[in-house]
Parts: structure tokens; sequence; C-alpha cells
């Protein structure tokens, strides 16, 4: 036997009428295969009323935004510029201290062979020029492709306002042009009404 279809949600919420309820509570009365049905919907609505009262998130990070951290690989990939940097000035640090704790020791020290301070002091000062031209590179071609991009960005604007401008111009000269024709022919008509003409 097929039954009748009932909406045992809305009898499960109370929200049927009062006839349409008492149809259905006869009806599982007599079917059993209906009773489990709405054994199921009562289930799932305590279970639903079970739940914690949890107040929803005053705003939802989608995954397309930004809201998730990068991956630490990718920050420090990112972060080239800033160990360039911090490696030049550890250099320099270095250097600085080696010559500071190195003056009182040249009392004691046997006296350098002559040239070979100044190898050292030429060798030194260029592995830090080197190492600073290899730091500095590609910081500064950063620095120069963003300054050009924000050079081709002006042109593209100042470009738009002139093609805008040009535009209004036009417009207000094609307005002006036919203003003048309207009057020139409105003048010629009454110049020919006067004169008798057709």
């Amino acid at each position: 036997m097929d039954c009748p279809a009932f909406d045992w949600r809305g009898y499960v919420l109370g929200e049927l009428p009062a006839a349409e309820a008492a149809e259905c509570e006869r009806h599982c009365g007599i079917c059993e295969k209906c009773r489990l049905e709405l054994g199921r919907w009562q289930t799932t609505l305590q279970a639903v009323q079970s739940l914690p009262q949890v107040e929803p998130p005053r705003r939802i990070v989608f995954v397309s935004e930004q809201g998730l951290p990068e991956p630490w690989w990718r920050r420090m990939w990112k972060a080239g510029p800033q160990w360039g940097f911090a490696s030049a000035a550890m250099l320099s640090l270095a250097i600085l201290a080696h010559g500071y704790l190195a003056r009182p020791m040249a009392a004691t020290a046997p006296a350098p062979q002559p040239g070979i301070e100044a190898r050292i002091q030429a060798a030194a000062e260029h592995e830090v020029e080197r190492r600073l031209q290899a730091e500095l590179r590609p910081v500064l071609a950063a620095m120069e492709r963003q300054s050009a991009e924000r050079e081709k960005l002006d042109v593209a604007r100042s470009e738009q306002r002139m093609d805008d401008k040009r535009e209004a111009d036009l417009k207000a000269v094609r307005y002006a042009l036919e203003t003048y024709e309207r009057r020139l022919n409105f003048a010629l008509l009454s110049a020919s009404r006067r004169s008798g003409g057709d």
C-alpha cells in the first residue's frame, strides 16, 4: 500500500495546521513505515536541539582572501632583501669589531711584513664591496621595476585624461556647430519668408 505524502518535517516542528497534524497522527498509528520516518525526523530534531548555541563569527574568511598565514618557506623566499641587508650589516659589524679588538694586540704582535696589511685591507674592502653589490643589485632592480610600473601607470592615466578631455572638447565643438547651423537655418528661413520666398 502506498502511503500518502505527509510533511513529517512540518509535523515535527509543529508547523502543520491541526487537521493535518491529526491526519498524520492517525496515519502513524496504522503505518509502520511512516512511524519509522517520523522517528527519524524526531531524532534529527533532538540532535540539532542538543547542539550548543554558538554565536556566528563576525567575519568569515574565504580561501581567496589573504586571511590564511603563508607557509614558512614562502615567507623566507620573500625575505631575500631583508636577509641581504642583515648579512651586509653583520659583515660590517664583524669588520668593525675585528678592527677595534685587534688594535691592542698590535703592540704585542710581531710587526707585520710591509704591504701585507694594505693587501688584507684592500681584499677586505673588495669583498665587502662585492657582497654589497651582490645583495643590493636585486633590491635596486626591484625598485627600478616598481618605478617603471608606476611611470607606466601615470602615463596611461594622463593619456586617459587627455582622451577624455579631447572627447569632451569634440562634443562641445559639435554642439556649438549644430547650434550655429540651426540658427543659420532659422535666419535663412526667416529672411526667405520676409522676402516672400517659399
